[in-house]
């Protein structure tokens, strides 16, 4: 219930949707400017990957569902990255709800080492995600393997959100151990869920809040 809870605060609904409009606008832009070259980019790279040739076939007769499905991966895959800015108000308003831990001091170094624990993310996602993305032409695998690519872009960056502000993330993610995994690979779910997937940064960040919140508590 709690959780249901944080998922309407208004701190943290707005906090939310600024993030959200930044990497719809972002990835709007680049597709509209970029897009025709990036179809072209994926149907000749089509031709050497398994399933390449029902990949080439799409391009040529629906070429913008290809882009629809882009837009949607990349949207939701920068919210990480562009929540940076604004997560320790997420963050502070769900410990000030519920368990009322002590942050430990921050500076602007921390919140751009939190940036490029996302970019980092996001960088090793992309390169997996360009030399196995024909796997979501595998009825039933492609749903464990987005599963599994989302767990890849979002864990260590919601590890480091969640708990910067009270501890040290490389520590609280060493004692999280395959907890993590598990978290991030079963809340993932959301992102198969129309619109409600644009949400699905902070629906994970507000679960791993909890569990990496509870920890504090404990330790206090």
């Amino acid at each position: 219930m709690k959780i249901l809870e944080d998922l309407f605060d208004k701190v943290i609904i707005r906090y939310t949707l600024l993030p959200l409009f930044i990497s719809l606008v972002f990835w709007g832009v680049i597709l509209i400017l970029f897009g025709g070259n990036l179809l072209h980019l994926i149907g000749e790279y089509a031709k050497v990957l398994p399933y390449g040739e029902t990949i080439e076939n799409l391009i040529n007769s629906a070429g913008w569902i290809v882009l629809i499905i882009l837009y949607y991966l990349l949207s939701i895959s920068t919210l990480g990255v562009f929540s940076s800015f604004f997560i320790d108000h997420i963050v502070l308003r769900i410990n000030e709800k519920h368990f009322n831990c002590t942050p430990r001091e921050t500076s602007w170094k921390d919140t751009l080492y939190g940036l490029w624990v996302s970019i980092k993310a996001f960088l090793i996602y992309i390169v997996l995600f360009i030399f196995t993305f024909w796997m979501l032409f595998i009825p039933v695998l492609n749903i464990f393997y987005q599963l599994f690519m989302w767990s890849v872009l979002n864990k260590k960056p919601l590890i480091f959100d969640s708990s910067y502000l009270f501890f040290d993330p490389k520590k609280i993610e060493e004692e999280l151990g395959i907890k993590a995994w598990i978290v991030v690979f079963l809340t993932s779910l959301v992102y198969f869920i129309p619109i409600v997937s644009w949400f699905g940064y902070t629906i994970q960040l507000i679960f791993m809040c909890h569990v990496v919140l509870k920890k504090c508590v404990t330790k206090i």
